[in-house]
């Protein structure tokens, strides 16, 4: 019965992930996928050698329908990817060995809406978040960890409400929903609907309680990604329609204390921001993507205000960054780059926060999202 909307079809490949020297990093990209001999088929993999900051490809190791969000799953031992399509599902596949790319299908999961387009979960990954973009739901399924079995659920949460943009604002579109660093509140972003939906976090049965809707963002903003600061104090929100990012109080109670612009004043074309990061060690620096400007903006972060310092923009060396990601050990930034085709590799300069651009790039169709799996 769980297979009964499957498309996924494993490849029965396992390509091994080392290389001469050291044991690299798996890289999982996501990717928008299609019917031509050049478009992508579903999940990709490459071995990344932090030595030389080389990709190197392992090929396609799963085939499945729109993969445009991948999930590491805490335990590091199921990888979790939607599939953005009217009907929308979950998939759950199980990592075989950190050293091949393989992976084994284990699970399909109805997320009760259409086009899902954000995963996350708990810290311990009993709870699987879902944010489906076009039916304007929330939904949370529970997930065996023993098993890797995604539960049926009916803990779908509704939101409402349209805003100025003629285009994606006509009714309610939420693009991400997250817990915070204490694990109390869940937050989802509303794109269409200019809000942030703050949800009480029931751990003991996993259900949402809606505390209240934050009208903190302006008219037109389009909310679209939230990440939370590591001293619990501050959300980050980067608007994709206005190309900014609003800072929040987030304790006691959610207030705006700035916005500022992701792209250089002097940019006047179409812009649509899309990803934003914190340094996953330093915590003072903040990254943010541009698509029309195809840049990665870096800011200085004050962990004491909450304050952000533009330092940087830097070329993504193609089109349309999506997505990117920064390794565990803060040292290289992955960008994938949607209308171009191709992954670009920086340096971090931890010093500073700076992107250095190295030689590094490879090839994938229409890559959406980027995911590591350390050894």
């Amino acid at each position: 019965m769980f297979f009964k909307a499957l498309i996924t079809i494993i490849l029965c490949i396992s390509v091994s992930a080392k290389t001469d020297g050291n044991v690299p990093i798996l890289v999982y990209v996501g990717t928008y996928t299609g019917n031509s001999e050049n478009d992508s088929k579903g999940i990709y993999a490459f071995a990344f050698n932090t030595e030389d900051s080389s990709l190197k490809s392992l090929g396609l190791v799963v085939v499945t329908q729109n993969p445009t969000f991948v999930l590491i799953h805490p335990s590091q031992r199921y990888i979790l990817s939607v599939n953005e399509v009217e009907n929308g599902t979950v998939n759950v596949f199980k990592i075989n060995a950190k050293q091949t790319s393989e992976l084994t299908i284990v699970d399909q999961q109805s997320t009760g809406g259409s086009y899902p387009i954000y995963l996350s979960s708990d810290r311990l990954g009993h709870h699987i978040f879902v944010a489906n973009y076009m039916s304007g739901t929330v939904t949370v399924l529970p997930f065996d960890i023993k098993n890797g079995r995604l539960q049926r659920t009916t803990r779908i949460y509704q939101q409402m409400g349209s805003s100025v943009d003629p285009e994606s604002q006509t009714s309610s579109h939420p693009h991400c929903v997250l817990l915070d660093k204490k694990e109390e509140y869940a937050m989802s972003a509303d794109l269409g609907s200019d809000e942030l939906y703050v949800y009480r976090f029931i751990s003991m049965n996993g259900t949402l309680k809606k505390q209240y809707i934050s009208k903190s963002i302006q008219a037109g903003d389009g909310p679209r990604h939230i990440i939370f600061s590591n001293n619990h104090k501050y959300v980050y929100v980067i608007n994709e329609l206005s190309s900014s990012i609003t800072v929040l109080n987030h304790y006691p109670a959610i207030r705006v204390i700035q916005k500022i612009s992701t792209i250089p004043e002097n940019f006047t074309s179409t812009n649509y921001a899309a990803e934003l990061i914190i340094h996953p060690l330093l915590h003072k620096f903040l990254y943010a993507s541009n698509r029309g400007h195809d840049s990665i903006v870096v800011f200085a972060v004050d962990n004491n205000t909450g304050h952000l310092t533009t330092i940087q923009h830097v070329h993504v060396q193609g089109r349309t960054p999506r997505h990117f990601n920064i390794l565990p050990s803060g040292t290289h930034l992955i960008v994938a780059n949607q209308d171009s085709h191709n992954l670009v590799i920086f340096l971090i300069d931890l010093t500073t926060g700076k992107l250095i651009l190295t030689n590094s790039s490879a090839q994938v169709s229409k890559p959406t999202y980027v995911t590591f799996l350390s050894p």
